[in-house]
């Protein structure tokens, strides 16, 4: 009688637990299941971006979905007004408008830090004398962005 009750309760067993094996499988296949494509900044900061084109405009659409305050402008007055407010952190610009970033932000009391993009890799190299912090057009994902940027704003703290 005790080998019959052993023997039905591991058949049971057996049975019921084949149905364990199928849980939460379809989340460990390689490009299947759960996927975190967007970033987060953990220390939104506030961000100026300067530049016209469709590169300009995505990154700053990009920094904005991460949690950013982001705004955009396109010429040297806006980016003038906007500086002159002092409402912001991070200036992201091309490194050849680097004279124009440090003219508008040496006269301010809370200048914000002026981090270049270079267009190639000579410019990274000549930027790079001058900036702790350059970014490279081609080659920097928006990981590298938010990651120079929560530095920047770790450091301002």
């Amino acid at each position: 009688m005790k080998i019959r009750y052993v023997f039905l309760a591991s058949l049971a067993t057996t049975l019921v637990a084949g149905n364990v094996f199928a849980c939460a499988d379809t989340l460990y296949r390689v490009g299947k299941g759960v996927s975190y494509r967007v970033y987060t900044a953990p220390l939104p900061g506030s961000v100026l971006v300067y530049g016209d084109g469709e590169g300009a405009e995505q990154l700053a659409r990009e920094l904005a979905r991460s949690g950013h305050g982001v705004r955009l402008v396109s010429n040297d007055k806006e980016l003038l007004a906007e500086i002159g407010s002092g409402d912001y952190d991070v200036v992201i610009a091309a490194y050849n408008e680097h004279s124009a970033i440090e003219s508008t932000t040496t006269n301010a009391s809370n200048a914000p830090t002026f981090l270049p993009v270079a267009l190639n890799s000579e410019e990274e190299a000549q930027a790079s004398q001058q900036y702790e912090r350059v970014m490279r057009a081609e080659k920097d994902e928006i990981k590298h962005y938010l990651k120079a940027i929560h530095k920047t704003l770790k450091q301002r703290s």
